[in-house]
């Protein structure tokens, strides 16, 4: 059996149930409120997906499973979901269609037992009285412990100033952090290599193509967050939860990628990150004025792109940043042209993956 740990109490509590009544019941449609108990349709309750260790079980977001047995102990209900038994904790479970308050993922709201996740990126909220040790105001630090939010704390890691501390999201009625303004969680298509040109801050990650670290992210199947970028974003810096551990990855160096887009990223939002591979997420390592580019890999055969200075194998300098949709003004062979974000790499920048954007000239 497998084991739970309590999450998020506040939203894990229950409500006024709605769900279709069990099976012995719905000639009638009596709906069921109360304990759950044996026959119940169930799913996660809000916040559990993100939990380690009910990851290792079968009932992912938005999965339905049914309790089968009622036993004692702190994982009383015993489910069947997808074909495998699993124990789960009473508070880590909600009826199937049953209401849960509503959660805030816009900037600017509190970072509280609702809406707290590994990935969030967050900056300095209104109770905030810990100086700069977040680097300064404005700064954005990411999520990266979650177990404490039963006591209403959980830990957030500063890149700027490569400081880790735990902070009140609820504790003491106080609320240090909020979501960060203009950031979302980043999401890729499960599965996608992470390289020098997808790796955000915030992140969820597996090991992946190339991994070589053993068990040092806890285990197939674990999830972790890139806290930082380093070496020009060729090297991530990922934080490893379920073994408290910060490690080094590979996004491109030497042509190694240790990582991948985990797999349980949030089902509300993989059909929206699936249609745009490229997704308009905040790089850590964006292409600045000075840098030596060449074309990312399919562009060779784009056909607007065909009409500008960059070919295979010609590199280019980006000479100037500007608004807009093709921001990055390159000189190549001569000529100046206007190329979007995706359009480009570094020079010597290994890209797995095809890129989606057109170049223009101007």
């Amino acid at each position: 059996s497998g084991s739970t740990r309590r999450w998020n109490p506040a939203t894990a509590a229950a409500a006024a149930a709605t769900a279709e009544a069990p099976h012995a019941l719905r000639k009638e449609q009596q709906p069921r409120t109360g304990p759950l108990g044996v026959g119940d349709r169930v799913l996660l309750a809000r916040g559990y997906e993100h939990d380690q260790e009910v990851m290792l079980g079968p009932l992912k977001e938005g999965v339905v499973g049914e309790i089968v047995e009622v036993l004692d102990g702190p994982q009383p209900l015993k489910v069947l979901a997808n074909g495998e038994l699993w124990h789960y904790e009473r508070g880590a479970l909600v009826r199937e269609g049953q209401e849960q308050e509503p959660i805030s993922l816009h900037p600017g709201a509190r970072v509280d037992a609702s809406n707290a996740r590994l990935g969030l990126l967050v900056v300095r909220g209104k109770d905030w009285f810990r100086g700069d040790q977040d680097g300064g105001a404005g700064n954005v630090g990411v999520v990266m412990i979650v177990d404490d939010i039963p006591e209403g704390r959980i830990g957030v890691l500063w890149p700027p100033s490569s400081t880790a501390r735990r902070y009140s999201a609820g504790a003491g009625g106080q609320y240090e952090l909020q979501i960060a303004p203009g950031h979302t969680q980043p999401l890729l298509p499960p599965g996608t290599l992470v390289n020098a040109s997808n790796a955000t801050l915030g992140l969820l990650v597996e090991r992946g193509r190339d991994w070589h670290r053993g068990n040092d992210d806890g285990g197939p199947g674990s999830v972790g967050v890139i806290v930082s970028l380093v070496d020009d974003c060729l090297v991530v810096n990922v934080f490893w939860p379920l073994v408290r551990t910060l490690a080094n990855h590979r996004v491109g160096t030497n042509g190694m990628f240790d990582l991948q887009a985990a797999s349980l990223q949030d089902t509300s939002q993989r059909a929206k990150a699936a249609s745009s591979l490229a997704s308009a997420q905040p790089r850590a390592c964006p292409l600045d004025v000075g840098d030596r580019v060449i074309l990312a890999h399919g562009y060779e055969s784009d056909e607007a792109v065909k009409l500008g200075p960059l070919k295979k194998g010609v590199v280019g300098e980006v000479v100037e940043v500007l608004d807009g949709p093709q921001p990055l003004k390159v000189l190549a062979n001569g000529e100046l042209w206007h190329y979007e974000r995706g359009a480009l790499v570094r020079e010597g920048q290994e890209q797995p993956r095809e890129a989606e954007y057109k170049g223009s000239p101007g």
